[in-house]
């Protein structure tokens, strides 16, 4: 049992690692995009039941929206979906995590 929890937490830091580095990445997207940093500072990517999960706070959802998915007048800038296409390293880097934290067990 106690193996079992060991992993379950080496897991668990792997995981929240994953999501720092993913939260990094998103934000890079927007920053290429051209998304206002206001924005930027309240994206992240987040690990629950359905794994990684890209987010925007509350307060900045519908501008988020706006400029993911443009307006009639304004054309979109797909920092979101273009991070969710572009995750290549997401699981080496979990990967790599996990391997450092089980090794150390």
């Amino acid at each position: 049992m106690k193996q079992i929890e060991e992993f379950h937490n080496a897991l668990h830091k792997s995981s929240v690692e994953t999501s720092r580095f993913l939260s990094a990445h998103l934000r890079n997207e927007a920053r290429a995009s051209g998304w206002p940093e206001q924005i930027i500072s309240h994206m992240g990517v987040s690990y629950g039941k359905d794994g990684f999960n890209a987010h925007v706070h509350d307060a900045h959802y519908d501008d988020a929206m706006r400029l993911e998915y443009g307006t009639p007048s304004q054309q979109p800038t797909a920092a979101i979906r273009r991070f969710a296409n572009r995750t290549q390293g997401a699981e080496e880097f979990l990967t790599k995590r996990l391997h450092k934290h089980v090794g150390a067990l």
